[in-house]
């Protein structure tokens, strides 16, 4: 069987990608999945793009408050969102990891097609730190099936703002109120996954969200594979 192939587009400030985006690339291929990795914004509009199974964003690309960066552009220019629309209407899944909610904020589809985002001024997150919970809401799904609740050093996404039909598959606790931190959607005929783990390596390293990235990966390929 041909393997699943996924395109992951790293980089941005305030997080360690030169660490994370590799380490993710070799938990990928423990599963036996092809990852690519890029920091450049203009391969999304590779025409090979419609090769990969699935577009991976392990990433912050926030251009309203950057237009440019050491690995800029920030801005998707229309033949990358046209490209990605095109591989999203092909059945083409998409996984977005963490601050990948802040991206592209110029782009309202974005939001939609992740089905929520980083809302500035209701939106946070707790310090970088073990001993965050997690709650395994959905035990039969593909993504989150055979992992039990576990506990992670990380960065805790809270308030997010959802702007469409999630299913929730893990949630934790923030000031007493359920926090939902991993979902599925769709988008079209596209698989859509939202991780809000992945902050930095030590998130990396915790052995259930190795297991929910390359299941989550898998899952996104949908039907192709």
């Amino acid at each position: 069987m041909t393997p699943i192939r996924t395109l992951i587009l790293s980089g941005g400030v305030a997080h360690d990608y030169a660490t994370t985006s590799p380490m993710l690339v070799d938990i990928l291929s423990e599963a036996g999945i092809v990852a690519e990795m890029t920091d450049k914004l203009a391969d999304l509009a590779r025409p090979d793009l419609h090769e990969f199974d699935v577009l991976t964003l392990n990433c912050v690309r926030w251009p309203t408050e950057w237009a440019t960066g050491p690995d800029g552009p920030y801005q998707l220019g229309e033949a990358e969102r046209r490209t990605v629309l095109d591989f999203l209407a092909s059945g083409n899944g998409l996984v977005a990891l963490h601050a990948a909610t802040i991206n592209f904020d110029d782009w309202p589809a974005y939001r939609e097609i992740v089905g929520g985002y980083w809302e500035w001024n209701v939106t946070g997150h707790g310090p970088y730190q073990p001993g965050w919970a997690m709650h395994i809401v959905d035990r039969e799904h593909p993504i989150t099936r055979d992992i039990e609740d576990f506990s992670i050093h990380d960065e805790l996404y809270h308030t997010l703002t959802i702007t469409r039909h999630v299913h929730t598959l893990m949630t934790t606790l923030w000031d007493g109120r359920l926090q939902p931190m991993a979902w599925t959607t769709t988008y079209g005929p596209a698989r859509v996954h939202y991780n809000a783990l992945g902050h930095g390596p030590d998130t990396f390293r915790c052995e259930p969200f190795r297991r929910m990235l390359q299941q989550g990966v898998r899952w996104a390929a949908g039907k192709k594979r």
